[in-house]
């Protein structure tokens, strides 16, 4: 389990520094999503947010791993019922939309990464 929240951890900070050094890249994404891509990201976000729970009480930083797994969970079922047409506009009017928004995003996205790693 270590080494998967570790694997997410780099994962979710790669990709960010990736969004805040290029937002044509979360552009792209959001532009490419099809049904198939949003059932499997909102499904990965719930059973995601699952592990992050299970693993809450052994892991340095449990507050943190309890707030992300229901963070998670409440998106992917969020995005799940809201549909793949909804999701996807809401999606398209954010990377769309302003570029220092989509930089903050990835900042974002780089300190949760970073903590998942530090807390492994």
């Amino acid at each position: 389990m270590k080494a998967l929240v570790w694997l997410i951890g780099v994962a979710i900070t790669a990709m960010s520094i990736l969004v805040i050094l290029k937002p044509q890249i979360a552009r792209d994404i959001g532009e490419r999503m099809n049904p198939q891509m949003f059932y499997f990201a909102a499904w990965a976000r719930i059973v995601i947010g699952i592990i992050f729970l299970a693993i809450s009480d052994t892991r340095n930083w449990g507050t943190l791993f309890n707030v992300l797994g229901i963070l998670l969970i409440v998106v992917g079922a969020y995005a799940l019922q809201s549909g793949y047409e909804r999701t996807r506009e809401f999606v398209l009017g954010i990377v769309h939309g302003n570029e220092n928004l989509v930089r903050v995003a990835g900042a974002v996205g780089v300190l949760i990464g970073i903590l998942l790693i530090s807390a492994t």
